[in-house]
């Protein structure tokens, strides 16, 4: 079953945990006209936004407005820095996140001005801002399934705690933290998290921060050692600080937990009523992830509480849609895994593997290895004995290995082999001693003979067993070394659209042309450690098949699929090694560009030729050569920058190569490189 760490905002990242009773709001409402513009009526209005933080956000982001409003006109910037905090807070509870961070990029500059002038008490109340700041940007990439980066600003924002004693922003970020460590099967460090965050919480006498940690400590007790009931007391304690609070979003997602527990004890009618009040709490509130974890919930029971078929995937296709609407990588690899899970109940099992396979590559970028242990299990079960497919079935099975707790797994496989190897030893300590007794007696030749034939067979067997045992470790080593290529690929990838994704907001030509040509240097890196996983040859690359894909990759980028410029490769069967192919191939991607850009202007037709081949001298030469309009007739490439060129020198200059500039019908460059390693 879906878990998902349960971050409550408003009481994650706010002083206040208070319930917005009508009684409150009535009399701070009736105050609020009779107050002017000043410290006092900010304060009001800070009070009227927290207290209806848990209950409409609508309206508690239209006070957040006003205080920001009143605070720029009356210059109270600690105001102003401490509402663009709580408005980031706002914005992440509502899955707005290009505005949570907006505005807390805000509050985090507003806080560093103050650093430098406040003294005494304000200067107490700035660093706790700026702490409890830091720690909502860490927040914001955790939604953001940005693990990394999410852990980065926790941490900070404990040690700025620490070294200033603000002790709830320190504890808050160490609650966050006890969640990520758990999504990546660290319990030992989760535990440590949520202790100690629950020891400064009760320092605090902080309500709100204990019920949290008690939520933390219970989900361990329960999925992760099977003491559902020692949870349920935890979870019932923080259900009721929610409820003296007023936080219905806070007792929406301890419902969650306690339908959760009751599903683990298999008391599924408990589980489906706590499920549901998870549900209409989401919806009365418009909280897009705790209705995520509702229809997580339902999901996975509901083939137990007799739901139609056809209404379980309805409510999978929503619970995807949502996941997707608000970025959460989470709750996609669970939803793909609930529809597999579907497919493969009804017997079709290819449909079972396909939606498996999207979820594994969710979870893979969350590094969620207890998740994807399970995934890879189950289409191991799938392949190896529905589908009859052994080659899929012990890649299935590899890759459970690799999830399945790899440090201990390496540990046992050493004792094991300690344990086998001092057996051979002794073995062959004891023939050793039985021949040399066996030779003072001068026993007969027949004797003598077996003795040596035992020895031949043994040591025989024991090469074979080594053989086998090399082997297997090879092949689990190219296994290993394919998945960092495999993940080295996906994380340019990844930068790859992040400069994509920038270029689409860049107005200045040049600014944007600098930026794609950016994304078609990581492009070139990528495809050499795509080629590696892909291959056969997990050291050295095919230049032929490399620099032809190169080629069709920049054609795509500059839009020119339409042979109005075509990209010839003449290349020799040349297998080069990483630390050779890839700085030939930024080469090649700026030469190319160059001629892209420049040589065919006003819809000139033309090719561009891509020569490599190893001359008489033994040194690698590279070509490259268009029949362009040649540089005196570029007129755009006079205004161009030189950091292509620059970069093109420094490459030849590592390969020990020197490029050298031809004018032949075009332009063309010729680099001979002294320094490369075949593959």
């Amino acid at each position: 079953m879906f878990r998902k760490p349960i971050l409550v905002f408003a009481t994650v990242l706010f002083s206040w945990g208070m319930q917005a009773q009508p009684s409150a709001v009535d009399s701070l409402s009736a105050l609020l006209p009779s107050l002017p513009d000043g410290a006092q009526k900010i304060e009001v209005l800070n009070q009227l936004l927290k207290l209806y933080l848990n209950s409409d956000l609508e309206k508690s982001l239209q006070y957040a407005h006003q205080v920001a409003g009143l605070s720029k006109k009356t210059g109270n910037r600690l105001a102003l820095a401490t509402v663009y905090k709580d408005l980031g807070v706002i914005h992440l509870i509502g899955s707005a996140y290009d505005s949570s961070q907006y505005y807390s990029r805000l509050g985090l500059r507003e806080y560093d001005v103050l650093l430098t002038k406040s003294s005494g008490e304000e200067l107490e109340k700035v660093r706790e801002g700026y702490a409890g700041t830091i720690s909502n940007l860490g927040n914001w990439h955790y939604y953001q399934s940005a693990l990394d980066s999410a852990v980065v600003y926790h941490r900070q924002a404990v040690e700025l705690g620490r070294k200033w004693g603000a002790d709830k922003p320190a504890a808050n970020s160490l609650s966050t933290l006890a969640y990520i460590y758990l999504d990546q099967s660290q319990y030992e460090q989760a535990i440590e998290m949520h202790l100690e965050a629950l020891r400064i919480f009760e320092k605090l006498d902080n309500q709100d921060g204990i019920s949290r940690s008690w939520q933390g400590i219970g989900e361990i007790n329960c999925e992760y050692l099977n003491k559902c009931k020692t949870a349920l007391d935890y979870f019932r304690k923080a259900l009721k600080i929610k409820q003296k609070t007023g936080s219905e979003r806070g007792m929406g997602y301890v419902f969650r937990l306690i339908g959760g527990a009751y599903d683990k004890l298999e008391m599924i009618d408990s589980a489906y009523f706590y499920y549901q009040k998870t549900i209409a709490t989401a919806e009365k509130l418009n909280d897009k992830r705790l209705l995520i974890d509702g229809y997580s919930a339902i999901v996975s029971i509901a083939e137990a509480v007799g739901m139609p078929e056809q209404e379980q995937l309805e409510i999978n296709l929503k619970y995807i849609a949502l996941a997707e609407e608000i970025g959460r990588e989470d709750g996609l690899f669970v939803g793909y895994s609930n529809l597999g899970n579907m497919y493969r109940n009804k017997g079709a099992y290819d449909k079972a593997v396909e939606y498996y396979q999207k979820a594994a590559l969710s979870a893979e970028s969350q590094k969620n290895y207890g998740f994807l242990e399970k995934l890879y299990l189950k289409q191991y079960e799938i392949f190896k004995t529905k589908l009859r497919d052994e080659s899929k079935a012990l890649a299935a099975l590899e890759a459970y290995l690799v999830n399945h707790d790899s440090v201990s797994n390496a540990a046992k496989f050493q004792a094991v082999e300690d344990i086998s190897t001092r057996y051979e030893t002794e073995k062959k300590e004891a023939l050793i001693a039985e021949q040399q007794e066996a030779m003072h007696r001068d026993r007969i030749r027949f004797r003598v003979i077996t003795g040596i034939l035992v020895v031949a067979v043994l040591i025989g067997a024991l090469l074979l067993g080594l053989t086998r045992q090399l082997r297997k470790r090879n092949r689990e080593k190219e296994f290993l070394i394919k998945e960092i290529h495999h993940r080295v690929k996906n994380n340019l990838q990844v930068l790859s659209s992040l400069l994509h994704l920038q270029s689409r907001h860049i107005q200045d030509e040049a600014a944007l042309d600098a930026v794609r040509e950016g994304q078609n240097r990581v492009d070139a890196m990528s495809l050499i450690h795509q080629k590696l996983y892909m291959g056969d040859n997990l050291a050295a690359v095919d230049m032929r098949d490399y620099l032809h894909n190169l080629g069709d990759t920049l054609l795509d980028a500059f839009g020119l699929e339409d042979d109005r410029v075509r990209i010839v490769c003449h290349v020799e069967a040349l297998r080069l090694d990483v630390d050779t192919a890839i700085p030939l191939g930024l080469i090649v991607n700026e030469l190319v560009t160059n001629s892209l850009k420049y040589a065919f202007p006003g819809g000139r037709q033309g090719v561009v030729e891509i020569s490599l081949w190893k001359n008489e001298a033994d040194k690698l030469c590279l070509k490259v050569a268009d029949d362009g309009v040649g540089q005196a007739d570029a007129p755009a490439l006079k205004n161009s920058t030189s950091f292509g060129t620059g970069l093109v020198e420094i490459l030849s200059k590592k390969l020990k190569g020197k490029a050298q500039v031809l004018h032949e019908n075009g332009y063309a460059t010729l680099i001979e490189m002294e320094q490369f390693r075949l593959g």
